[in-house]
């Protein structure tokens, strides 16, 4: 399970230099007037990922009601996250202009962010290698929006190409902190159930309030719409891909049950 959860952690790494592709002006271009599309079709993934984690939640949960607090103890986590440091929350806004000293704020933020991606990462491979690959690629799709956000605020405050992509690269490094402290957490700790409930709590408030197309944003109404129609996209496209991994979702927390009743009974 180590080598799996550091091979998603570098890859998640890696898409931080996603800013190089904007060296090229009509990519640039071309993704800058499509980032709300995108945004949109990311949500339609998390929404599946986050119902994905839910459901393990009341596998392993003792009750119903313990569930649901865990959830709603991450959900308020990253409310509080939110309210404390905004810029973990930025929007995927790429017009957002931003001083020396706010795209700082927004370094450490973002920094912050991706520790929790970290322990995330290493809750979902502990239930099964399906989850973990089903939370992967939703990290990587939203972690793509941000980092595309995040390298032209860091341009717009006057960072070099260079120097935004190794400032990126090194904000996204921090995922390893995180699934080092999930991992011994979860080892040494016995926490999985809560970590579990925490992250599916925290991909609840990404979808709800970073993610998903808010009508009162839009005055044009059939973009609100073609947005809408790209979430239902992005739900399909996860649903059909969660079944084809080698474990379905619904069943990774009972195979992971399964293996610690084994390991007892020798």
């Amino acid at each position: 399970m180590e080598f799996e959860i550091l091979g998603a952690a570098f890859v998640v790494m890696l898409t931080s230099l996603i800013g190089i592709i904007f060296v090229n002006n009509v990519a640039h271009d071309f993704l800058e007037k499509r980032l709300a599309y995108l945004v949109s079709f990311s949500a339609g993934v998390f929404l599946v990922t986050a119902g994905g984690l839910a459901l393990e939640v009341f596998h392993v949960a003792p009750s119903t009601v313990f569930g649901v607090m865990v959830i709603l103890a991450g959900y308020i986590l990253a409310w509080g996250m939110h309210k404390l440091l905004p810029e973990t929350h930025h929007h995927h806004d790429p017009h957002c202009e931003r001083s020396h000293k706010g795209a700082k704020k927004l370094i450490i933020g973002d920094s912050i962010h991706n520790v929790a991606d970290g322990i995330i990462l290493v809750t979902a491979f502990s239930v099964s290698p399906a989850l973990g690959i089903a939370v992967t690629i939703s990290i990587i799709i939203h972690e793509s929006l941000q980092e595309i956000s995040e390298f032209f605020i860091l341009k717009q405050a006057g960072y070099t190409t260079k120097t935004a992509l190794l400032i990126n690269f090194a904000s996204a490094s921090t995922i390893l902190i995180g699934a080092f402290l999930g991992y011994s957490a979860i080892n040494f700790t016995n926490l999985e159930t809560a970590l579990l409930g925490v992250s599916a709590g925290f991909f609840l408030h990404v979808v709800i309030h970073d993610l998903l197309p808010k009508r009162s944003h839009h005055a044009n109404k059939p973009k609100f719409v073609h947005q809408i129609i790209l979430v239902i996209i992005g739900a399909i496209l996860m649903s059909l891909i969660a079944n084809l991994l080698p474990e379905p979702l619904e069943h990774g927390a009972d195979h992971h049950l399964d293996e610690h009743a084994t390991a007892d009974h020798h």
